[in-house]
C-alpha cells in the first residue's frame, strides 16, 4: 500500500523526520516532573554571592519538606520550620545554593545564655563514590560534609556585648592587651591563651579571624555524636543572609572541588539540609531535617549541540526529497515513452 493510497500526502511523509526532529528538542516536560526530587544547578559565568542578586531568577527551584529530629536525644516533635526551598547555580569553581524560609523574628546574636542563633545547612557525602550514606549526620564509613550558614557569624559584630550592656563591670586582666577599663576583645590578648579555654582548644567559634572572614563553618560527621569542624586552614565555604519581611533567604557557595571528588557537569549528588530555629531555642541537635534530595550538574550545551541534530535531520529530509525528485522524473521519462 502507497502513502497515496493511505490518504496521506507524499511532502508530508517526507517533512515527518524533520518535525519529530524539532518536536524532539522543544518538547515540555512531562507531567511527572510536577513532583520533583532533583535540583538542576545551572552553569553560569559567576555564582552570585547575594541573595537579591538577579541570576536566581532563572534558576531551578527544589521545594524541600522539613521534619523535626527526633531520632536520637535532644529530640524535637515539632520542627518549627515547616518547609524551605533551594534553588542552585554553579561555575567553573563553585557551586552556590540558595536558601529560603519563614520565620518571623531574625535571630542573629548570642548576646546571653538563652540566646540561640538562626542557622541553615546543607550536607552531601564526603565520597559518592563510597555509597550513600544515612541522611542523619552519616554512618561509620561513609561520612558526609556539612557546610552550616550560622547568623551570629555573620551579623555578630554589630552586636558586642558592651553595647548591649555599656554599664558591665568589667574587671582587669594584665595579659589582655587593653587597659583598664576597657573591655578586650579575643584579638586583643596576646601571649598564651591558656585561660581563654575555647581559644586556647582550637575553637572556631572563638575564631573571630574566620567569622569575619565568613559565616559559614564546614564541618565532617560520620555518624551521631561525630561532627568535627574542619581546621581553618581548610574553611572554604562562603555565605551571606538577608532578613526581610519575615523570611530568610540565604546563599551558600562551596567548592566545586572537594577533598573525595568533584562537583562535575552531569553528576547526580544527594544532598540534605537542615534548618535551626533562634526562637523556637533550636541549637545542636534540636533543628528542623529534610532527608536526601538529589542536586544534577547541567551540562554546558554549546550552539552546534543545539544545530547537529537540527541539521541530522534536515540532511535526511534534503535525501529523501532528492529522492522524490529522481522518481519524478523516472516516473516521467517512463510516462512518455508509453506514449
Amino acid at each position: 500500500m502507497s502513502f497515496r493510497d493511505m490518504g496521506l500526502p507524499r511532502r508530508s511523509v517526507l517533512l515527518a523526520p524533520l518535525a519529530a526532529g524539532v518536536a524532539a528538542l522543544l518538547g515540555t516536560r512531562p507531567a511527572g516532573a510536577q513532583e520533583k526530587a532533583t535540583l538542576l544547578a545551572k552553569p553560569v559565568d559567576r555564582v552570585p554571592e547575594s541573595p537579591d542578586d538577579s541570576a536566581w531568577n532563572s534558576a531551578d527551584m527544589l521545594p524541600v519538606p522539613m521534619a523535626p529530629q527526633a531520632v536520637v536525644k535532644p529530640r524535637l516533635y515539632e520542627a518549627g520550620i515547616a518547609a524551605i526551598t533551594v534553588r542552585a547555580l554553579y561555575d567553573t569553581d563553585r557551586l552556590a545554593l540558595l536558601l529560603e524560609w519563614e520565620d518571623a523574628k531574625a535571630n542573629t546574636e548570642l548576646g546571653d545564655v538563652a540566646d540561640f542563633r538562626d542557622a541553615v545547612a546543607v550536607e552531601f557525602p564526603a565520597d559518592p563514590g563510597a555509597g550513600i550514606p544515612y541522611f542523619a549526620m552519616g554512618e561509620p564509613g561513609r561520612p558526609v560534609t556539612i557546610y552550616q550558614w550560622k547568623a551570629d557569624w555573620q551579623f555578630g559584630r554589630d552586636h558586642e556585648v558592651s553595647r548591649r550592656h555599656p554599664d558591665m563591670i568589667d574587671d582587669w586582666y594584665p595579659f589582655s592587651g587593653r587597659p583598664a577599663g576597657e573591655i578586650a576583645g579575643l584579638n586583643d590578648y596576646v601571649g598564651d591563651r591558656i585561660y581563654l579555654t575555647a581559644a586556647a582548644a582550637g575553637s572556631l567559634l572563638s575564631d573571630t579571624a574566620l567569622q569575619a572572614r565568613t559565616p559559614v563553618e564546614k564541618l565532617r560527621a560520620e555518624g551521631f555524636g561525630t561532627l568535627t569542624p574542619v581546621a581553618a586552614a581548610g574553611q572554604d565555604g562562603a555565605g551571606n543572609g538577608v532578613a526581610s519581611d519575615g523570611r530568610w533567604r540565604v546563599v551558600i557557595t562551596v567548592p566545586r572541588e572537594q577533598a573525595g571528588f568533584t562537583f562535575a557537569p552531569g553528576m547526580t549528588l544527594p544532598m540534605a539540609f537542615a534548618v535551626w530555629d533562634g526562637a523556637k531555642l533550636h541549637r545542636g541537635g534540636e533543628k528542623a531535617v529534610s532527608t536526601w534530595y538529589f542536586t544534577s550538574l547541567e551540562q554546558p550545551v554549546g550552539a552546534a549541540l543545539y544545530w547537529a541534530p537540527i541539521a541530522a535531520v534536515a540532511g535526511v529530509v534534503v535525501a529523501q526529497l532528492g529522492g522524490l525528485s529522481i522518481l519524478k522524473r523516472k516516473a516521467g521519462s517512463g510516462g512518455r515513452g508509453a506514449r
